[in-house]
């Protein structure tokens, strides 16, 4: 059975700089073979399915709410990428309007299975061009796509 990975990018429009915004952690990884720590990375909110036969929108929904505090409200996301890798691993993207979720943002740090992560922020697209994590890049750009071809 395939596993999955699936990244949340929960997105607003911010008027005061008109441009939109998406919701990014700051985390910095311990690899646990080695014990050296990585160097800080700006990534969307995600996860891996913990058993073999969570649904997609399970995880999502999960790695969401684990690492914002946000509840994303079922059918409320857009798969807007999707890439396999081999044949075992299936890697998404999910578009998230900020107006859909429920919930407070949370305003600790998060230590998750040697992760440390800042507490969830806004950044402009402008700035996460620059900033976000090579790895979820290509997601990135597709919910630029999809955003620009809905007139945002």
């Amino acid at each position: 059975m395939k596993s999955h990975f699936v990244c949340g990018m929960i997105w607003r429009w911010n008027d005061e700089i008109s441009e939109v915004e998406f919701l990014v952690i700051d985390s910095v990884s311990t690899d646990p073979r080695t014990g050296r720590s990585s160097s800080k990375q700006t990534k969307f909110p995600g996860g891996c399915n913990r058993v073999p036969d969570e649904p997609v929108e399970v995880t999502l929904q999960r790695e969401v709410l684990e690492e914002t505090y946000l509840a994303c409200l079922p059918n409320n996301s857009k798969e807007i990428w999707k890439k396999e890798v081999g044949m075992e691993h299936v890697k998404y993207g999910f578009l998230i309007m900020a107006s859909t979720c429920r919930g407070k943002l949370r305003k600790e740090c998060l230590s998750d299975n040697g992760d440390e992560m800042s507490p969830p922020y806004w950044e402009s697209v402008s700035n996460l061009k620059h900033t976000l994590f090579g790895g979820h890049q290509e997601p990135f750009l597709s919910a630029l796509e999809y955003l620009e071809f809905q007139g945002f």
